[in-house]
């Protein structure tokens, strides 16, 4: 049985967030999902395309704590837990930026990621937002509600895992590890393959004409 704490940030801007939804998953089931709305630290300053995407706004944090003033309530959600994220170096990095700067020690977890697992899951498919995903697998939630994407994702994951068979995170730990490395090969691979495309078309170019080119730049800088 799998257990973890799928969380979703939102971002009154980049960095700073106003909102964290979680979802806590035990023998494989969603046993709690809950909401905090947080006054962010750049408050009163909302990017208007944030609050165009999730609809917070500075009147409704106004009188929310900060996000140290929660942290005691949200520590054991995160603390020594696995956390997983659709696009967990987002969430996983506004939730390490904020700690660090309320000067709040970093408590150990591990994180997975829901939208690199479906890459693996549903490899031939064009899209891995969490929406197109949600609807492909009839999962039904509200988009940008911290809660609901956290309930989105933690739902997600867990069918991403049954369609992998994976019944230990430790052997997801081991997939995503040579998938990644076979990614990076296979971008290496390209690299080389235009660096000789490359060569070749230098090398199938007149050694002549490559000389009166070289010797009308030199031409132009002289004049500059």
């Amino acid at each position: 049985m799998i257990n973890f704490v799928a969380i979703d940030f939102e971002t009154a801007d980049p960095t700073h967030p106003c909102s964290l939804g979680i979802a806590v998953v035990e023998d494989s089931k969603i046993t709690l999902v809950k909401q905090w709305l947080i006054k962010p630290a750049c408050y009163p300053y909302f990017h208007f395309y944030a609050q165009k995407i999730h609809g917070i706004k500075k009147e409704d944090v106004e009188f929310q704590p900060e996000f140290d003033g929660l942290w005691s309530e949200i520590k054991p959600y995160i603390e020594n837990q696995i956390l997983v994220a659709h696009n967990a170096h987002f969430d996983v990095g506004i939730l390490r930026k904020t700690l660090i700067h309320y000067k709040i020690p970093i408590p150990r977890f591990t994180s997975f990621c829901s939208y690199t697992t479906a890459r693996i899951a549903w490899k031939d498919s064009k899209k891995a937002s969490l929406d197109f995903l949600c609807e492909q697998e009839g999962i039904e939630f509200e988009h940008h509600n911290a809660d609901s994407d956290a309930y989105a994702c933690a739902k997600l994951f867990l069918r991403e895992l049954e369609i992998l068979g994976i019944d230990d995170l430790k052997d997801l730990q081991t997939i995503t590890r040579k998938v990644a490395k076979e990614a990076r090969l296979a971008k290496q691979e390209r690299e080389l393959e235009k660096e000789r495309i490359r060569k070749e078309k230098i090398d199938s170019i007149p050694q002549k004409e490559i000389n009166t080119k070289t010797i009308s730049r030199k031409n132009v800088d002289k004049k500059d």
